[in-house]
Order: C-alpha cells, then sequence, then structure tokens
C-alpha cells in the first residue's frame, strides 16, 4: 500500500476513534452517566462509563454515538469523492477507516461491539428502568 494511503489511514484511525469515543461520553453524561475514563482492553481502546440505572433507550443511543460517528465520517468521504470526482489518495484513508470501523464496531455478533451492546448488552449489563 502506498505511504500515502497508510498515512491517511492512520489520521483517519486517530481522528474517527477520537471522535467514536467522544461521542459516547457525550451522550452517556447527557443521559447521566459518569465517565471513568479510558482503557486499552483486549486490542482496542474502550471508554469506562458507569451506565448504571440508564434506561434501556439511553444504554443504546449511548452505543448508537460511536456508529454515528463512524457511518458520518465513511459518508462525509464518500461524498467528498463523489462530488469533487476526487480520486485522491488521501481522502480514501477516511473511507477505509470509516466504513471498517463502521462494520467492526456495527457487528453485533463480535462481543461488547457496539452493535452487541446495543442488542444483547441491554439485557445483560444494565439496570434498566423501563
Amino acid at each position: 500500500m502506498n505511504a500515502v494511503l497508510w498515512a491517511s489511514v492512520s489520521l483517519a484511525a486517530l481522528v474517527g476513534t477520537i471522535g467514536h469515543e467522544a461521542a459516547h461520553i457525550v451522550v452517556a453524561r447527557h443521559y447521566g452517566a459518569r465517565w471513568h475514563g479510558m482503557r486499552w482492553h483486549k486490542g482496542r481502546l474502550t471508554t469506562v462509563i458507569d451506565m448504571t440505572g440508564l434506561s434501556r433507550k439511553a444504554y443504546r443511543w449511548v452505543a448508537a454515538a460511536g456508529l454515528a460517528v463512524d457511518g458520518l465520517l465513511s459518508v462525509l468521504a464518500l461524498l467528498y469523492v463523489m462530488l469533487m470526482r476526487c480520486t485522491c489518495l488521501w481522502l480514501e484513508g477516511p473511507l477505509i477507516w470509516g466504513l471498517a470501523s463502521l462494520l467492526v464496531n456495527g457487528c453485533p455478533f463480535i462481543p461488547h461491539s457496539d452493535g452487541w451492546q446495543m442488542i444483547f448488552g441491554v439485557r445483560r449489563f444494565a439496570i434498566a428502568k423501563d
């Protein structure tokens, strides 16, 4: 792979991951959860949030927030590529990272991913009000 593409994917990974995790934090705090920090766990950066007492709906929104950022990154990069008819390698990085992140984080079959949290995590971990 080209050095420009590598650099582009790396930069998109950094920005995308910060945006993804920040979205979880912002939405969680909106619903009254407490953020305790970040940790590296099993090869992934995760946000540590105490969501005790949150409703099932709030729990799902917190999980979905990160996926929304991944989707937005992908859509913006795709739109720019399509509208500007640009085939620049530096712009393919956000598209590659955004789609990969969306597919991996959104997969409900990967334990503790955002997709898994939205479907199975609510029942297993949330002390839900509703």
